[in-house]
């Protein structure tokens, strides 16, 4: 039987604290910026800043948006938008669409995505390897000729 044992919280020092900034070596989240571009209220932005999920997240998103999620294309037959083995779609860890080797996106292609953009935001606020991701793959949402669709596209995705 274990013996029961005190377990010991650390203190969390808020990134936007003065005082904090100058011992972790890294700027404090600019949270007035954050708060505009929003359009919070204080009310809405304390509640926000409450939330350590929430939190954290805002915190890591200069370092998510660093970082993109590159899906390629490893399988492709009967796509109507034209993608082709070796094509790339890539978003940034925090979901915004950057581009790839294409001019133009197809949505059934890029809404999957958005999964592996979110896992790529948590890992990466986690302070864990973003391409530790199990689920690394996907296909677009056409169900594909055989089933009755048009076509269909996979992709791997990685973090670069």
């Amino acid at each position: 039987m274990e013996k029961d044992t005190e377990v010991k919280v650390p203190t969390v020092v808020p990134r936007d604290d003065p005082a904090a900034a100058g011992t972790t070596g890294k700027k404090p989240f600019p949270w007035d910026k954050f708060q505009k571009n929003m359009g919070y209220t204080d009310e809405e932005l304390a509640e926000f800043k409450a939330d350590p999920h929430r939190r954290k997240a805002a915190e890591a998103l200069a370092e998510a948006n660093r970082r993109t999620v590159r899906a390629t294309v490893v399988a492709s037959h009967g796509c109507a938008a034209g993608y082709k083995v070796g094509d790339t779609i890539e978003v940034s860890g925090a979901g915004l669409i950057k581009g790839g080797s294409r001019p133009q996106n197809c949505i059934y292609a890029v809404a999957p995505m958005t999964l592996h953009a979110v896992m790529a935001h948590d890992r990466i606020a986690d302070g864990r390897d973003p391409n530790g991701m199990w689920w690394n793959a996907f296909s677009c949402q056409d169900a594909g000729f055989c089933a009755g669709g048009w076509g269909q596209v996979s992709f791997k995705v990685e973090v670069v």
